[in-house]
C-alpha cells in the first residue's frame, strides 16, 4: 500500500467485510475516496444526527424495509423514471463540490423530474438553479455550505418563492454570484408539496404518479467507496447526514435507486441503489421531516424553440389549446382576438413545419414566436 494512499486501506478493509457478507455491493476507488475525511464530510449538507436519535430509530430499518416490500398490486415491481416506456425523465447527474448544498440538489432533481413526468414530455430537459435555491433562499434562512440545511425549508422556498433556471444563475460551490435581475421572469414553483417521510408506500405512489422525490439519510463511511451494486453500510461510523433524489424501486433487489450530486465519477456512472430501510433512507433520525415530493411544477420561462404538434379549439374564441412537443398541452390565453391570433399562428407553423418559441406561463402559452 502506497503511503500517500490511505484510501486503499479503508476500501480493503470494506471489501473483506462485503466478501464475507456475499458481496452485496463493490467498493472502489472513486473521486470521494481521494478526499481527507473533512472534505468528504463537505459534500453531505444534512446536520448529522445525534447518537440517541439513531438509537431512537431502533427497528425502523426492518420495518420500513418490510412496509416497502408489501405487495401492492396496483404498483409494478420495478419502477425507473430513467425508462418509463421508453422514455427517460431524469435530469443529467450535477456536482455540488465542496459545499454543503445537497438539499438544493435533491430539491431540484425532484422539480425537474416532476415536472417533465407530470407532462409526459421528456423532452423538456429542464435545468433549474441550485445557486438560487442554496446561496439566496437557503441563505437568507441563515444556512451556509458549513451548516447544511432541511428539505422541508427548502421546498417550502420553491413553493413560496420559485427557483429560476441555471442559466439565470449558474452553480458554483463558493457560492459567488447573484441571480440574473429577470429571474422573476423565468422561474418555477413547486405546487403541492408533499410529506412522504416514514411511508414506503406513499414514496412509491408518488414516484410512479408525479416523478422524483428527495430524501435524506444517514451516510456511513463506507458510502464514499461505492461502485455498483445494492448498498447496505457495513460500518458503524457515521459521518454525517445527505440528501438525495429517489428516482425508482426493485422489489427483487429490495431497494431504492437514486441520484447523487457527487458527479459521474462516484457510484454507478453517479447513481446508486440502496437497500430498503438501510442508513434510515425512508425517515431520518430526528424530529423534522426529511422525504418530500411534489405533484407538478409551474413554469414561467421562454421555452426552447419546437413544434407544435396539436390544436384544438372550440367555438368559444378565448378557448384554444396547443400541444407542444416538449412541454405538453397548453392553454393559448389573451382573450379572443388575440387567441384567435395565435391559433392562426401555430396553424400556420404546425402545417409548415416552423418551430415555435413559446413563453408559458403556468398553462398559458401567453407569447408564442414562430421561427422564420
Amino acid at each position: 500500500m502506497s503511503p500517500d494512499r490511505p484510501q486503499s486501506s479503508e476500501i480493503a478493509a470494506v471489501r473483506e467485510t462485503l466478501s464475507q457478507q456475499g458481496h452485496p455491493w463493490q467498493a472502489a476507488e472513486t473521486r470521494m475516496s481521494r478526499l481527507s475525511a473533512e472534505w468528504r464530510a463537505a459534500r453531505l449538507g444534512v446536520p448529522a444526527p445525534s447518537a440517541d436519535e439513531i438509537a431512537a430509530r431502533e427497528g425502523q430499518p426492518e420495518a420500513m424495509a418490510a412496509a416497502a416490500q408489501a405487495a401492492d398490486i396496483a404498483l409494478p415491481a420495478k419502477f425507473d423514471l430513467r425508462d418509463v416506456g421508453g422514455r427517460n425523465y431524469v435530469t443529467g447527474i450535477r456536482d455540488q463540490g465542496g459545499c454543503g448544498s445537497c438539499v438544493a440538489f435533491g430539491t431540484v432533481a425532484a422539480m425537474e423530474s416532476t415536472a417533465a413526468f407530470t407532462r409526459g414530455a421528456p423532452g423538456l430537459s429542464l435545468d433549474l438553479s441550485e445557486a438560487h435555491l442554496y446561496h439566496v433562499h437557503a441563505k437568507a434562512r441563515g444556512y451556509t455550505c458549513g451548516s447544511g440545511s432541511w428539505p422541508d425549508d427548502l421546498f417550502a422556498d420553491t413553493a413560496a418563492l420559485g427557483v429560476t433556471f441555471e442559466d439565470y444563475f449558474p452553480y458554483n460551490d463558493a457560492g459567488t454570484g447573484s441571480p440574473n435581475a429577470d429571474w422573476p421572469n423565468r422561474l418555477a414553483k413547486s405546487i403541492g408539496v408533499t410529506d412522504l417521510t416514514a411511508n414506503p408506500a406513499a414514496i412509491k405512489a408518488h414516484l410512479s404518479t408525479y416523478g422524483a422525490v428527495a430524501t435524506c439519510f444517514v451516510v456511513y463511511d463506507d458510502f464514499f467507496h461505492y461502485r455498483t451494486g445494492v448498498y447496505r453500510h457495513t460500518t458503524s461510523t457515521v459521518a454525517g447526514g445527505h440528501c438525495v433524489a429517489l428516482i425508482g424501486w426493485d422489489d427483487a433487489a429490495g431497494c431504492w435507486i437514486a441520484k447523487n450530486s457527487w458527479g459521474t465519477g462516484w457510484g454507478d456512472g453517479g447513481y446508486f441503489r440502496i437497500a430498503y430501510g438501510d442508513s434510515f433512507i425512508e425517515d431520518y433520525p430526528g424530529a423534522r421531516p426529511t422525504v418530500f415530493g411534489v405533484k407538478s411544477v409551474n413554469l414561467k420561462a421562454w421555452l426552447p424553440a419546437q413544434r407544435a404538434l396539436r390544436l384544438f379549439a372550440t367555438a368559444n374564441d378565448a378557448n384554444g389549446w396547443a400541444y407542444l412537443q416538449n412541454f405538453g398541452w397548453a392553454h393559448v390565453a389573451g382573450g379572443a382576438a388575440t387567441t384567435t391570433n395565435k391559433l392562426a399562428e401555430l396553424t400556420h407553423a404546425r402545417a409548415s413545419g416552423h418551430l415555435v418559441t413559446p413563453y408559458i406561463n403556468g398553462t398559458e402559452l401567453s407569447t408564442v414566436l414562430v421561427a422564420n
